[in-house]
């Protein structure tokens, strides 16, 4: 498709010229993004630089918890860019449902977060959008369409009635392939649907038996799903 002129009436068909209607629109939802994504990164340095020893007994004692020695010793010896992936799923799981036990009174990550937004430097627009993390459920979708370099779209696989989600991403759009399962965590914004960072990869030949263990997991479903998908990284698949 050939590139819109600034100046050129705008497709959307409003009478006003491309640059002063859905160009700039376009733009203002980029900058929103942008500064969503910085609020997380803002919340998660936070947390990691103030709560260093809670974190690791929280890994060791519920992230880790159903792994023996030499599946965490896997996990730490496996390719770089997955362990990148896994320290991002960690903390993204971490803030979005994880608790301090041994912390007197709050003890949710996300809340000491939010109760710190001041120092931390978050805006309203980041704490909405971070507080949606304890409300949108991790769930495992395959993807049904993908534009690389613009969009995907998924589906929930276990929902088989569930509707096609389309999201706008043209960093993680360029990472997939039709056909692809994978985990996601996904916030609504006043655009459009947007990932919460976390990524939890699915290889074809593991995706029916998780699927049958996730249909009977209850409660338990995003222990199931991570804990599977930990073993997944500690077998180097």
């Amino acid at each position: 498709m050939a590139q819109i002129q600034r100046n050129a009436p705008c497709p959307c068909g409003s009478g006003k010229k491309y640059k002063k209607c859905c160009m700039l629109t376009a733009r203002q939802q980029q900058a929103s993004a942008l500064n969503r994504r910085e609020g997380v990164q803002k919340a998660l340095a936070w947390i990691s630089a103030q709560y260093r020893e809670p974190i690791d007994r929280w890994v060791d004692e519920v992230w880790l918890a159903e792994l023996d020695e030499t599946q965490r010793q896997q996990i730490g010896t496996a390719d770089p860019r997955i362990r990148s992936i896994h320290d991002i799923n960690l903390l993204e799981l971490l803030v979005a449902e994880g608790r301090f036990d041994e912390l007197d009174g709050e003890n949710r990550p996300l809340q000491l977060i939010l109760q710190h937004r001041e120092s931390i430097g978050l805006d309203d627009e980041q704490c909405e959008y971070l507080a949606q993390l304890a409300e949108r459920p991790l769930r495992l979708y395959r993807i049904t369409q993908c534009v690389p370099g613009e969009s995907f779209t998924v589906r929930d696989c276990l929902l088989p009635d569930a509707e096609a989600i389309s999201i706008n991403d043209s960093y993680a759009s360029r990472m997939f392939d039709e056909g692809d399962t994978l985990a996601l965590r996904l916030l609504q914004t006043s655009a459009n649907w947007e990932t919460s960072g976390a990524l939890y990869h699915i290889p074809d030949g593991y995706v029916a038996e998780l699927e049958q263990q996730l249909l009977q997991a209850g409660d338990a479903y995003t222990r199931m799903l991570t804990r599977r998908w930990l073993e997944l990284v500690a077998a180097h698949v």
